[in-house]
């Protein structure tokens, strides 16, 4: 009896030791996968962090422009009143306003493109945050996964 039962506790150590070893391995199985998740999202947006910081110096080209376009439209429409002599034209008022406008949005944009540009941080905190969402999506997934049957 006493053979008996150091035999079966000896299966049952073994069995034990096995399940213990499946679990290990189970797990690190799981943290490889994680880490190659995250790597891959990473890689994602390393490359878009790259491809936005390419992309910030012709918008800021492209808004001087267009801050150019609308200072010679403002002295196109001084030249249509001085020439109209109808300083009330609800047109002409109209389109001075609109012009206004466009100035004030093209500045707020300028202004922005000029912070990114002086504080690449900001777009590197907006990259991070990305991938950290991205991956906590991906566990989430893997969380929500349950076998067959």
């Amino acid at each position: 009896m006493t053979m008996e039962i150091g035999h079966v506790m000896a299966k049952t150590l073994k069995n034990l030791a096995l399940a213990l070893l499946n679990a290990t391995l189970i797990l690190v199985a799981l943290c490889l996968f994680l880490a190659w998740k995250t790597a891959v999202v990473l890689d994602g947006a390393t490359a878009t962090f790259a491809q936005n910081l390419i992309k910030v110096e012709p918008l800021r080209d492209e808004v001087r422009g267009a801050r150019n376009d609308l200072a010679e439209l403002r002295e196109d429409l001084v030249a249509i009143k001085d020439k109209s002599n109808a300083l009330s034209t609800p047109a002409l008022q109209r389109l001075q306003h609109r012009v206004q406008l466009l100035d004030n949005r093209i500045e707020g944009v300028q202004s922005q493109v000029r912070t990114l540009a002086q504080s690449p941080e900001v777009l590197i905190t907006h990259t991070v945050e990305t991938a950290a969402d991205a991956l906590t999506r991906s566990v989430l997934d893997i969380k929500g996964c349950v076998p067959a049957g």
